[in-house]
């Protein structure tokens, strides 16, 4: 029988995803590596290798893994499915709402051109105007800035008629950068959230609030700009003169405010207000980020329309409290301890810049065959567990984490930006050059910056 090129990647697809995850079976079990692990192994690997090949849509192994759990006897019920009676899955929603509701009242839009006028009409600074828009952006609506970023970087190049070029590739991962990067110090209810409400299994409750998060990841503000900066030295085209008139007729373009916009603009300041009160008096405010979206739909506010509603990614809802289920039930057996033991005595005895180092590398190489939603939800309680182990505050390790996995080398390795390359503007060789020194930045800042800020504040003691 012969097959197509496609037949035959998707037969090698599923060997891949289905078959060569059950020769775990083949590994003896005993007191530590028990049959329930080795079961749990089998079924996660499947599901994470159907996400890391995209087999199947990603809903299909988010339902089926933790219900294979449940009916495999590996946890219990409420150890699997109790992330919905968290509030992760909840500000999911609501974020998804908020992102929604602001794009289509071209709030977004008119933040973003009014940043870049106010940087000036240079190449730079066009760069730098993309990074304010995605800080001010994820103030708004937190994690949600890389769609409209997207489309909004790929306008400008095309305006500029600057084709598939080094120019379009720092513009639009520039752009990239601007919107993915604030959220190593603005408060992000998937990243940070899922990787502590996974690590809770084995430190225990922890608390971060919005200011803790900012204050912890201080210079990251600084890292931002720095690796962006970079980039545009780069990039940057000796013959193209920017015109700043044009963003201010894009801008122009906007009209006066509308009133949808005055309106997405005052609840998203009251949400940013509780989010940062809420930090100073204790409440539980990642609720905010399900409760706020929802008041655009009140009589009297009516910015928000149906399909709103009707068009949000629960798909992408489904995968969060997958990856959650994954995080809970590793716990539940004893997985993280497993690792810590085994990879302790490798990582015992040295400075906590190579430690760090050493952890930032793990996860760099997981990002070739993990998302970065995955590698939170396989490795959160095994690095919370090595934590412990060396007596290093869980919170460096989640800290460390949420940048360590936004580097990235391929396209394919983080869907996100993935997008921004999917437009065709951006050469292979260029967008690999360009992301290797974002990551020399990034381990170079962290070893130099980041953990010695740790070290003053007392995030890192001893």
């Amino acid at each position: 029988m012969s097959f197509s090129l496609l037949n035959r990647q998707r037969l090698i697809s599923t060997i891949v995803c289905f078959i060569l995850p059950l020769f775990i079976l083949l590994i003896p079990t005993g007191a530590t590596f028990t049959p329930a692990i080795r079961l749990f192994l089998v079924i996660t690997l499947m599901g994470v290798l159907c996400w890391a090949v995209d087999i199947v849509p990603q809903g299909v192994p988010a339902i089926l893994m933790p219900i294979a759990y449940l009916l495999f006897g590996i946890a219990p019920a409420p150890v699997i499915f109790g992330v919905w009676s968290e509030p992760i899955p909840w500000m999911m929603l609501g974020g998804l709402i908020l992102a929604n509701v602001l794009l289509s009242t071209g709030l977004l839009e008119r933040v973003a051109y009014r940043s870049i006028t106010f940087t000036g009409g240079s190449y730079t600074g066009l760069l730098m105007g993309l990074v304010i828009a995605g800080i001010i952006g994820n103030i708004l609506a937190p994690g949600k800035v890389a769609i409209p970023m997207a489309a909004l970087t790929f306008g400008i190049c095309k305006a500029l008629d600057l084709g598939k070029s080094r120019a379009s590739a720092g513009i639009m991962l520039g752009g990239a950068m601007g919107a993915l990067l604030p959220q190593q110090f603005i408060y992000n209810p998937v990243n940070l959230s899922l990787t502590v409400e996974n690590g809770q299994s084995v430190t225990g409750p922890i608390n971060v609030s919005w200011l803790d998060y900012l204050w912890y990841n201080l210079p990251s503000v600084l890292y931002v700009f720095l690796v962006v900066y970079l980039v545009g030295r780069y990039a940057k085209p000796k013959d193209l003169v920017l015109d700043k008139q044009f963003f201010e007729s894009k801008y122009r373009e906007l009209g006066q405010w509308s009133l949808a916009e005055k309106k997405a603009l005052i609840i998203c300041l009251a949400l940013f207000t509780v989010l940062v009160v809420g930090s100073f008096l204790g409440w539980p405010i990642m609720w905010a980020f399900a409760i706020f979206p929802c008041l655009f739909f009140l009589p009297g506010i009516d910015i928000g329309k149906k399909e709103d509603i009707s068009r949000l990614d629960f798909t992408f809802v489904l995968f969060i409290t997958a990856c959650l289920g994954i995080g809970s039930t590793a716990g539940e057996l004893g997985i993280g301890k497993l690792f810590a033991e085994n990879v302790t005595p490798y990582l015992e005895g040295h400075s906590i810049f190579i430690t760090f180092a050493l952890i930032w590398l793990c996860i760099v190489l997981a990002n070739f065959l993990l998302t970065p939603l995955a590698i939170i939800s396989v490795l959160s309680v095994p690095l919370a567990e090595l934590a412990l182990a060396l007596s290093i505050n869980p919170l460096c390790v989640y800290f460390f984490t949420c940048n360590a996995y936004d580097v990235v080398f391929l396209p394919y390795e983080y869907a996100l930006y993935l997008i921004f390359f999917s437009f065709a503007l951006i050469p292979l060789k260029d967008f690999v050059k360009i992301m290797s020194i974002k990551a020399v930045v990034s381990l170079v800042f962290l070893m130099a910056i980041q953990l010695p800020f740790w070290m003053i504040t007392g995030l890192i003691t001893g």
